[in-house]
């Protein structure tokens, strides 16, 4: 994989990490409130907790995988490829139901990740 892919996918790693801190270690903050645009008093139902912690299990193993295809796996390519495509799909689902703005805060980089792994491949 190309350093350039490579850092691409490490930065939407990053991302991922960052969205599993938010929910899943402080769920209930002011800063997990503002990033997700409720109020806090909605993030302190325990309903609200189950769901983002929920959430963030997934967005952490995002992260895992992609950390995992640039430092670890053989066939960095594939692996890397699969999870941008998950994270661009999640992205996608996430602007269609949620808020236009996740295509390009979550998707953005990740798409820039697969032109990267495809062109560079």
């Amino acid at each position: 994989m190309s350093l350039i892919s490579s850092i691409l996918c490490v930065i939407v790693a990053l991302e991922h990490f960052y969205i599993f801190y938010l929910e899943t270690i402080v769920p209930a903050s002011a800063k997990t409130a503002k990033t997700f645009q409720v109020s806090q008093d909605f993030t302190k139902d325990k309903m609200v907790q189950t769901l983002f912690k929920n959430q963030g299990v997934y967005n952490g193993l995002f992260g895992i995988g992609l950390l995992y295809a640039v430092f670890l796996s053989e066939n960095s390519f594939e692996i890397a490829t699969l999870f941008i495509c998950f994270v661009i799909v999640a992205a996608l689902y996430g602007s269609l139901t949620s808020s236009i703005s996740i295509l390009f805060k979550q998707g953005g980089p990740a798409i820039l990740a697969l032109i990267s792994l495809l062109l560079f491949h």
